[in-house]
């Protein structure tokens, strides 16, 4: 089975080359490497290219520079349309992988051919490369090595898997994804559409592993954020709930989810987020605690004392 690196970088200049010896270092090389500079106007073009050219990459690592900005996440599904691997790993410009995780992951997607798309665990570090130790965390990993199946309700509840953890069949998204792409790049982020989709198929998997780093910084593209007094920030919190709410009110105009379950999932999702978003507005804590007893089943418990603390703050 062969395999594809799918990198999108935009004025990465002060990670990419560690980032790039990550996927260079790999235990089990990849086939091929897709690269995508979204016009960047730094130095991260040409940093890639002298690494291609110092290493002799030129036939297996493919650069692509846009003339124009596509913007992100479009810029990922320019460079996914351009992979031909049977499995494909999602990278970003600012991470660190360890060593044994193409190995590692793609080891699995052989042995399970149900797996549409598989994720590993993955810590969070700083700018400096130190470990964080965050309120919001992901899940925690024993590195047991096993693997569980995600549901849809799980990928919009919990909302904590990123792009780079995930490796998914080639085929599958030809076959069941790429003719939904066009008119969602600009609306519809491409990592949760593929755990989305997935998990609706049964097939969206995780491995107790961790096998990457996810860089937190001030310029990243998600905006993740740990810094106590940033994640209680309510223009922050507001404009990541608005963001959130225009991915689920594009799945449901697009109609993305193929299953009643599924939609209703969604649907349900914008409810909450709506909800919530109306609660914070209202900058009154009462407002909040019943949103957060009216949906327990559907709010993790930091989230809900997030959001008190904004509130309280605000007063």
């Amino acid at each position: 089975m062969t395999i594809s690196v799918c990198m999108s970088t935009y004025n990465g200049e002060r990670f990419i080359e560690e980032q790039l010896y990550s996927v260079f270092n790999q235990t089990r090389r990849p086939d091929e490497v897709i690269l995508c500079d979204d016009a960047s106007s730094d130095r991260t073009a040409e940093i890639i290219e002298k690494f291609l050219q110092e290493h002799h990459l030129e036939n297996t690592w493919k650069f692509f520079r846009n003339q124009k900005n596509k913007g992100y996440p479009a810029n990922f599904y320019y460079a996914m349309s351009l992979c031909s691997g049977d499995f494909v790993f999602l990278a970003d410009q600012d991470d660190i992988w360890h060593t044994e995780k193409l190995e590692r992951m793609s080891e699995e997607l052989v042995k399970h051919p149900q797996i549409k798309a598989l994720c590993c665990k993955f810590d969070l570090i700083d700018a400096d490369g130190e470990r964080i130790h965050a309120v919001m965390a992901p899940s925690h990993a024993k590195d047991t090595e096993t693997l569980q199946k995600i549901s849809v309700r799980e990928v919009f509840y919990k909302c904590e898997w990123l792009g780079m953890v995930v490796a998914y069949r080639n085929e599958w998204y030809r076959n069941s994804l790429q003719a939904q792409i066009a008119g969602i790049e600009d609306k519809i982020p491409h990592d949760l559409l593929i755990y989305a989709r997935s998990a609706e198929e049964d097939g969206f998997w995780q491995m107790d592993r961790k096998l990457a780093c996810h860089r937190r910084h001030d310029n990243n593209v998600g905006g993740e954020e740990h810094r106590v007094k940033k994640l209680l920030s309510k223009e922050r919190k507001r404009r990541e709930i608005k963001n959130y709410l225009n991915f689920l009110n594009a799945f449901i105009e697009m109609q993305i989810m193929q299953t009643e379950k599924g939609k209703e999932i969604v649907k349900q999702k914008r409810q909450v987020m709506q909800e919530r978003c109306d609660a914070l507005d209202s900058g009154r804590i009462r407002n909040v605690l019943r949103w957060a007893w009216k949906h327990q089943k559907d709010v993790r418990l930091a989230t809900a004392i997030c959001d008190l603390l904004i509130v309280k703050q605000h007063k």
